[in-house]
């Protein structure tokens, strides 16, 4: 058997294309790419699964012999995966800024956890909201179907769909800022009505003010209407993870 170099370059481009898109795919997913994965189990696991794929998915077209041309697309299959994880990422964080605004408003600001993901110190029920958000993108088979979702992008080739698509990614971000607001608006409504009651309240009543009485009501209403709503923050999590799959595909290449 003789083996030539368009052989050579036909088998490279079945295994790179995958394997940039799953690398970009591994940097900014919140579960692939989180950082209690060990670099090298990540590699292991990028490299299984683009051979993989190299032998599932349809002809791939080779490595092109032009540098540029290979840099260039190079470059594109590692930022489209990285878009598509970026999609569930922007997911999670909105559910941990609701946990952020809460605790903001109930006085927990002060309270704050070195998290191993973070770069600085951040708020305790933002942490708490982050694993509740990864836990929910868990559930709802997120991993599993942001996986399958990169081996159907696939299936015309490793051309990408028009990017004017893509702006559906910053209309997902400002939805998402929103409904955060919108989760922790129990909270907020409740703070707002006791810093109003302790404000009225201490100008009849000077010892009762904000330090004696505002921040223990502050922070034991809110974490009670916290721990309340939970039970009914099941559909509202389902609806940012089924929207963010709704833009992963509207990214996704139509042949």
């Amino acid at each position: 058997m003789v083996i030539n170099q368009a052989q050579i370059y036909l088998w490279l481009g079945h295994f790179l294309w995958p394997f940039l898109r799953l690398t970009g795919l591994f940097l900014t997913d919140p579960l692939y790419g989180s950082v209690f994965i060990p670099g090298q189990v990540k590699a292991i696991m990028v490299a299984a699964f683009a051979a993989a794929l190299a032998l599932w998915v349809p002809v791939l077209p080779p490595l092109p012999s032009d540098p540029s041309a290979v840099i260039y697309q190079g470059f594109m299959q590692l930022t489209y995966g990285a878009v598509l994880g970026l999609t569930m990422q922007i997911a999670v964080l909105a559910i941990a800024c609701m946990g952020e605004i809460a605790g903001s408003t109930m006085g927990l600001g002060f309270a704050e956890t070195a998290y191993k993901e973070a770069t600085t110190e951040t708020p305790v029920l933002y942490d708490i909201m982050t694993w509740a958000g990864l836990m929910a993108y868990i559930a709802v088979g997120g991993p599993v179907w942001l996986f399958g979702a990169l081996a159907h992008s696939f299936q015309h080739g490793i051309a990408l769909d028009n990017l004017a698509n893509w702006n559906q990614l910053t209309m997902l971000g400002s939805s998402f800022m929103t409904t955060a607001v919108w989760l922790a608006m129990p909270v907020l409504a409740v703070t707002l009505s006791i810093n109003i009651s302790v404000g009225l309240t201490s100008v009849f009543a000077p010892q009762m003010n904000i330090l004696t009485i505002g921040f223990p009501l502050l922070i034991l209403a809110g974490m009670w209407i916290l721990i309340g709503s939970v039970g009914y923050l099941n559909h509202d999590f389902q609806q940012i993870f089924l929207a963010s799959m709704h833009a992963v595909m509207a990214m996704m290449p139509h042949g």
